[in-house]
């Protein structure tokens, strides 16, 4: 297997794919045929893709994988592949499903034409014994997923994945809940890491555990291509797109629970998530979004250490590194994003090194974990062979579109929290974005909230009672001032744990 090459691996588990889609997904099995290699060197078949559809999924699957895994143990010392085994299982303990590509709630149902963003394919009510065994959430609380139509970038309809948590009784038996739209951070780049497919749904009580303790409805999409399938696969960091998965995951949801929901609602959300909060608060504010208005009387946006800019915070991080290690793995998943969405334009091979690009097919059986066992202890020029895919137009112009970087006017108040430690989505960056909106709209009203001490997950925690405060505000009517405030947070004690703690193994990012 040593001879055989990445490119050709990944055709092949490319075409192994649309194979699996045309049988596995349908449940049509087709009789294998026979199968003689050529008298050569080459291990396979001289033409594969004339054999595939006499081949049995199991056996493609070995093939592909094996070819690939061929690679990934010589990028991978047996160190390393240890290291891997065990994060990987422990990151696939907390994985409702294994495998999501063959559950049935996160395939698109056949039929879908004429289906419109804000349509609801699929719900399910979770039963009482589902959620005692294969999930965490406190108890008394109810978990509903669904699967709806959102939008891509033409405005076409693609499948999105969510879910809704629900406190045990309403704080007023005559109201219907307070409503808010939980967007989470980096959780990975496969389908199995939507964070519906997670037993604690990944941010557990920095998320959405504290937001349906507090008596919130928790409306939580998964964004489009993580637990749904579409063909540009999930599209990280495109938050123009994640809000739109957020307005129609609530309008979706509003068919079903309506008589729970109410009219006005708030977003809130952490790194990636974070960003997704501002981007929605932009996006709604921008002329031609009358069908994302009709999730409701939009309140405002909490936006907790937002991810703003990957095309300045990717090189901050290398220039903070110094030739050290980069300490992620969000840079790699970002390029594989951009590749699937361009892939004539941006190749991933044609800019990251050998060692990255063998150790590809291990991450792509995981979610973040994974990706920063093998990525984060590697130095940019270990990571990367050539960087100028962060300067390709192609590029520089999805940060326009899809990522939507402003700065544009707000539709309603925002908070922004920032850890003034942060070493991901650093403060410097956040504060000079929320300049940007102020100087350009100076009627926003925002307010930026700097926490000393504090790095990227325990900003997420220390600032839970002041944004849950905010929220609270929004929903009594509380007006907020024209204007824009900066604020630094002061601390009780100089003894605080400084160590962010995710009590049953997810971790945000």
């Amino acid at each position: 297997m040593n001879g055989f090459e990445p490119d050709a691996a990944y055709e092949m588990i490319g075409q192994g794919w649309d194979y699996l889609r045309s049988t596995v997904y349908k449940e049509a099995w087709r009789s294998s045929g026979n199968f003689s290699a050529p008298n050569s060197n080459w291990p396979f078949p001289a033409s594969l893709p004339s054999l595939f559809h006499k081949m049995k999924a199991q056996s493609l699957l070995l093939l592909s994988l094996s070819a690939l895994l061929g690679n990934a143990q010589e990028a991978c010392d047996a160190t390393c592949q240890a290291t891997y085994t065990q994060l990987l299982a422990v990151e696939a303990s907390s994985w409702v499903s294994k495998n999501v590509t063959f559950e049935t709630f996160y395939s698109t149902p056949a039929n879908v034409t004429g289906a419109k963003p804000g349509d609801l394919l699929r719900w399910e009510d979770l039963s009482q014994s589902v959620v005692n065994t294969n999930f965490t959430a406190p108890a008394g609380m109810s978990i509903s997923r669904f699967l709806y139509m959102t939008e891509d970038i033409d405005r076409k309809p693609i499948p999105a994945s969510a879910f809704v948590l629900l406190p045990y009784n309403k704080p007023h038996d005559d109201k219907p809940f307070n409503t808010t739209v939980w967007t989470h951070g980096t959780a990975g780049r496969i389908r199995n890491c939507a964070p519906s497919n997670h037993k604690d749904l990944y941010y557990e009580w920095q998320g959405p555990f504290a937001l349906a303790a507090a008596g919130y409805a928790v409306v939580a999409p998964d964004y489009a291509g993580q637990g749904s399938d579409i063909p540009q696969g999930f599209m990280y960091e495109a938050g123009y797109l994640h809000a739109a998965d957020v307005a129609y995951g609530l309008i979706a949801a509003r068919k079903v629970l309506g008589n729970l929901l109410s009219e006005e609602w708030v977003v809130v959300g952490h790194s990636e998530g974070g960003m997704t909060a501002w981007r929605t608060n932009e996006r709604l504010a921008m002329p031609g979004q009358e069908e994302l208005l009709k999730a409701g009387k939009f309140l405002g946006a909490v936006a907790n250490s937002p991810a703003l800019r990957p095309l300045d915070l990717i090189p901050e991080s290398i220039r903070r590194a110094a030739g050290g290690p980069i300490g992620d793995a969000v840079s790699v998943f970002f390029l594989q994003s951009l590749a699937l969405l361009f892939p004539g334009q941006i190749k991933v091979e044609d800019y990251v090194t050998d060692t990255v690009l063998g150790r590809i097919p291990l991450v792509d059986q995981g979610c973040l974990l994974i990706g920063r066992t093998l990525f984060s202890n590697l130095t940019s020029d270990e990571l990367f062979k050539d960087l100028s895919w962060l300067e390709n137009p192609v590029v520089v112009d999805w940060q326009k579109r899809y990522n939507g970087a402003g700065p544009h006017a707000l539709a309603a108040p925002m908070l922004v929290v920032a850890g003034i430690d942060d070493p991901l989505t650093y403060a410097n960056n956040t504060e000079w974005d929320f300049n940007q909106t102020c100087n350009s709209y100076p009627n926003s009203k925002a307010t930026l909230r700097l926490y000393p001490g504090t790095d990227h997950n325990v900003a997420a925690a220390v600032s839970q009672q002041d944004f849950l405060r905010w929220i609270k505000a929004r929903f009594d009517g509380a007006e907020v001032p024209v204007g824009c405030a900066i604020q630094t947070a002061t601390t009780a004690t100089t003894r605080y744990r400084n160590v962010g703690t995710f009590y049953t193994g997810s971790g945000g990012g």
